[in-house]
């Protein structure tokens, strides 16, 4: 099975071009699409993940991926590393993602996030890696704490593009909105980019209802709360936060 998807690149590398963070986000919609999941269930599983994305058809160039989520993980250096992404000039339509397994055996939503990082590294850069025919290209997730970075980099491209896959904005403020009514918590109004005309939590909330209402998000799409937490920071959820 393969996953499609179409963003804005240049005609001869395959290069994307200075996508938007709302064009990060609609490609991670493209893919949210082309994954099963269960009935009623907002999270991706990374088998689920795993089985989409055996192969990948990026602005009509197919690549297979070649998975693997079962050994332990260094770099070239010999550190312990969360993740790579690589490619092998030998496979020319290949990509190959690895997931640190001694890193991630009791943290399956680690081994999510990292999973979906690394595949946002081989949609968006693998195909202008393999387009030049010679050069090899790797990306590594060093730790958690890379997972967190934002901006116009390829990681933080990456991890825009892995927050949205996991989280999307309208879907996860729908929820917090019922898990936050539920807890009796305080809305206000401001910008953000989540459920249209809807309000966002207010600052001020008691600390033990919001962590309340950070573990219920976790668990509705089975990543951590600092996830939760970065994701309503990203799309203006909370008061005081930027969208």
């Amino acid at each position: 099975m393969s996953i499609a998807v179409h963003y804005p690149c240049h005609s001869g590398s395959g290069a994307p071009r200075a996508l938007s963070v709302a064009a990060i986000r609609a490609v991670a919609a493209q893919v949210r699409q082309q994954i099963a999941r269960e009935p009623d269930s907002l999270a991706v599983t990374v088998a689920a993940l795993l089985q989409a994305g055996q192969g990948v058809a990026v602005n009509g160039r197919t690549i297979g991926v070649v998975w693997d989520l079962a050994h332990s993980l260094r770099d070239e250096g010999g550190r312990r590393v969360l993740g790579i992404c690589d490619t092998d000039p030998e496979e020319p339509d290949c990509a190959f993602v690895s997931v640190n397994a001694e890193l991630t055996e009791h943290r399956p939503d680690l081994a999510l996030s990292t999973a979906a990082h690394e595949f946002g590294h081989v949609l968006f850069d693998v195909p202008a890696a393999l387009q030049t025919g010679m050069r090899r290209f790797r990306a590594v997730a060093a730790d958690a704490a890379a997972l967190d970075r934002v901006g116009r980099s390829a990681e933080g491209r990456a991890n825009e593009f892995m927050g949205a896959l996991l989280a999307p904005p309208v879907a996860l403020h729908t929820r917090l909105l019922a898990h936050a009514r539920s807890e009796g918590l305080r809305f206000a109004r401001g910008p953000h980019q989540g459920r249209p005309g809807s309000p966002i939590l207010a600052a001020g909330n008691p600390v033990d209802g919001l962590a309340g209402v950070l573990a219920a998000l976790a668990g509705d799409f089975g990543v951590s709360e600092r996830f939760i937490a970065v994701r309503l920071a990203r799309y203006g959820l909370l008061e005081g936060s930027v969208p």
